[in-house]
């Protein structure tokens, strides 16, 4: 025991040796990282404003050039050119012709006033460059008081044909805008400035605001030098760089009088200006200390741990091996082997001349709601008894089961027939829908199993896991219900996941439209119309409503969807009845998960009052599942809608969970019968009595009977017989456009209701 627990110690110090080594390492190597990646920012930035100004300057060359040409043909030429000039380019302030004796010939801004530039000292040293070189010449930024505008100034001389100075041409950049500008780029915390060749006057820099304009354009550098270094000796390294296929830039780090600095900075020639990024070096310790700060507390927390750990070890010892073996690979709750023992039965089985098998993937339908509703201890005896049934089915089946997660079990079965398979899968859901009596309440609750097979296919572990799963997602649409992997099942997982993800983004980019089926009374005038949504995607084509609509109710995506299709129905029509001077109640579907958000009666209290027009009225559609929820919850939802003149209709009446003392309470307007009834009403005895009992009962409630999926003129005979009030359906129409239903409308004039 005691070498057992001096070897312990000594480990624990290598380990602690060896972590402040890597400890240090890890610091110095961040360093050398942030330091590296703040340079790159660095000179990528220096790179990019200096092609920026560059590539400004060589416009304005070109520009110069034009206007130059057109001034020698006819130096009275129209003012337009300038105009068309400046409306190109956001960043030209404005085009001046000036004599060579500094006044000011042309301009197109009004009220603009200049001193004589040859003896202004903002711009006299310039002036009198421009004069002197045939190239373009940047002046010095200075404020032009007549229009209180901060602009770059930037000139060059028009010569005639004798090389006679004629007249000399100047634009103004307008430095407020190219500020702006500049600010809507991420810097990385680097001030960006450029200067003139001497480097002692500021042309740009950047994260200035208007205040500071004149502390730093109007006040010079010391003359010939940058960052401490002289002018001349910078450009000789620049120029050695650039003989070397080096790029020129320079990058170093220096002590300067504001602290320690790191700068990249470069010269063009063509246009003799400065482009330089800087950064304070404390920038990089900062971040340099936040992470050393976590690696230092990941690194103390592990130390505690290993500490701990090493501790526990020791007081532990051999005789919690075996205990804890055991708990590591079975589930403390049913006793089961847990999911570390799947993959080594599957080696087990390949090692067995690669044994075929089925594995199924089982799991509990709604046992989330036993839990939420009776307790965790109710959810826990039950998981024990549907343990004892699959051992118990098992027993005459060479195979074992594991607990996968919560409320799922997987289970390998050594056999290749599927006849054997599905018999099993059968006995097995039917056994596990017994009741369970716990506690003296009694449960029934049904299982959904998913199964594939090995190796027809798959022949890896995680990839059976995962189609087995797949096909037990399916089967659980369907409830107590197994599902053997197909090609089929995953293509339909795969095409649900593509129509999920770009549900998504089907509202924004603007490819859910809606139509509108028209309903009509009994002489055939237009009563209302049902908004219906279709969804044109760009990247899966046209989407059917049924595929869709079930996705975004189990996505969570439907109150999105319902309320963009509620605003848009609502605008829509509200549009066409100003327009047209039309009149018929508009019917919007509303889905269970919409309906019993804590906003919804808000939301579409809101939508009605943005978009009605005083002639359209709303008709609300929900569907009996609705009633699953508490009628308590519901009552005051309904009555607060009757209370805005919003009318409640009960579609699909006949499929669903309503009772007839549902309907009593409940205070709809309108009762519409689902077209499963109406579609055989002619040929079935059954479906027409059906049909007069609802829409009997509906006229003893006092409601509106609506018939949808009306087809033929049979039906609507048979219908209008029995009292059916409005109909809705191909016989009558399609759903419409926008376009086609004003038309429709028109022929088929509105019923004032």
């Amino acid at each position: 025991m005691f070498h057992f627990k001096k070897n312990i110690w000594l480990l624990f110090y290598l380990i602690v040796f060896i972590g402040s080594a890597l400890l240090a390492t890890a610091v110095y190597m961040k360093h050398q990282e942030i330091l590296n990646e703040t340079k790159s920012d660095q000179l990528y930035l220096t790179k990019i404003y200096h092609n920026h100004l560059n590539s400004l300057f060589s416009e304005h060359e070109i520009l110069h050039n034009l206007i130059g040409n057109e001034y020698l043909k006819n130096p009275n030429f129209n003012s337009e050119t300038f105009d068309a000039v400046l409306k190109l380019n956001p960043l030209l302030l404005d085009i001046w012709i000036f004599s060579k004796e500094g006044e000011l010939q042309h301009s197109t801004l009004p009220g603009v006033a200049f001193p004589n530039l040859l003896q202004y000292k903002n711009t006299q040293q310039w002036f009198q460059e421009t004069l002197n070189t045939n190239s373009m010449v940047i002046g010095r930024a200075y404020l032009l008081q007549s229009i209180n505008k901060w602009i770059l100034p930037i000139r060059k001389k028009i010569i005639d044909n004798n090389g006679k100075i004629v007249a000399v041409i100047s634009t103004g950049i307008d430095l407020t805008m190219l500020h702006k500008q500049w600010r809507e780029e991420n810097n990385h915390q680097n001030t960006i400035q450029a200067t003139l060749n001497n480097g002692a006057f500021r042309i740009l820099r950047t994260n200035l605001t208007t205040e500071q304009y004149p502390h730093y354009y109007d006040n010079s550098l010391p003359s010939s030098t940058l960052f401490a270094q002289n002018i001349t000796q910078l450009k000789a390294r620049l120029t050695a760089k650039a003989d070397s296929n080096s790029e020129p830039f320079i990058q170093e780090i220096k002590y300067l009088k504001t602290g320690k600095e790191i700068y990249t900075i470069t010269y063009n020639e063509r246009y003799r200006f400065w482009i330089s990024a800087e950064m304070p070096y404390q920038l990089v310790l900062q971040k340099l200390y936040r992470h050393s700060f976590f690696y230092s507390v990941f690194y103390l927390l592990l130390i505690i741990i290993v500490f701990s750990l090493f501790h526990w070890i020791i007081k532990i010892e051999k005789s919690k091996t075996d205990e804890l073996t055991y708990k590591a690979s079975h589930d403390a709750l049913t006793g089961l082997a847990n999911r570390t023992i799947i993959k080594k039965h599957f080696h087990k089985l390949q090692k067995k001349a690669e044994t075929p098998f089925a594995l199924l993937y089982l799991d509990l339908d709604n046992f989330k709601s036993i839990n939420d509703t009776f307790g965790h201890s109710y959810g826990d005896n039950i998981l024990i008894e549907v343990t004892k049934r699959i051992r118990k089915s098992l027993a005459t089946h060479k195979g074992i089961v594991a607990r996968y997660s919560g409320d799922e079990f997987v289970i390998f079965l050594e056999s290749d027939n599927k006849e054997e398979i599905e018999k099993y899968s059968t006995l097995l859901l039917e056994s596990i829908s017994l009741p369970y009596l716990i506690n003296h309440n009694t449960f029934k609750i049904s299982s959904s199993i998913g199964i594939a097979r090995f190796p027809d296919d798959a022949c890896h572990i995680e990839t059976l896991l995962s189609y087995a799963d797949n096909s037990m997602y399916m089967a659980k649409k369907k409830k107590n219900h197994y599902l053997f992997f197909s090609k089929e099942v995953h293509h339909q997982l795969m095409r649900n996941i593509e129509i999920e993800q770009a549900l998504h983004h089907a509202v924004m980019n603007d490819e859910i439209s809606l139509v509108y089926q028209p309903q009509l009374d009994r002489e055939q005038r237009l009563f209302g119309v049902e908004a219906l949504v279709r969804w044109n995607s760009k990247k899966l084509g046209c989407v059917p409503p049924d595929r869709f609509i079930p996705i975004a109710e189990e996505t969570g995506l439907m109150p999105k969807l319902g309320l963009y299709i509620m605003h848009k129905a609502m605008q829509e029509i509200s549009e066409l009845q100003t327009q047209e001077g039309l009149q018929f109640k508009l019917s919007i579907n509303v889905s269970v998960r919409q309906f019993v958000q804590i906003d919804f009666i808000e939301k579409l209290m809101d939508a009605c009052k943005k978009y009605m027009s005083g002639q359209i009225a709303i008709t609300i559609e929900i569907t009996e599942s609705l009633f699953i929820e508490s009628l308590e919850t519901l009552l005051p939802l309904f009555h607060k809608m009757k209370a805005n003149y919003i009318s409640l209709s009960l579609d699909d009446f006949g499929t669903g969970y309503s009772s007839l003392s549902m309907l009593k309470e409940v205070p709809l307007d309108e009762l519409k019968i689902d077209k499963s009834f109406v579609d055989h009403i002619a040929e079935n005895s059954s479906d027409k009595a059906m049909v007069r009992s609802i829409i009997s009962m509906g006229k003893n409630l006092g409601l509106l009977v609506l018939a949808e999926g009306v087809e033929d003129k049979e039906q609507v005979e048979l219908l209008k017989e029995a009292g059916c009030d409005v109909f809705q359906g191909y016989y009558f129409s399609k759903p419409l456009s926008l376009k086609d239903l004003a038309a429709f409308a028109k022929n088929n004039k509105a019923t004032n209701h």
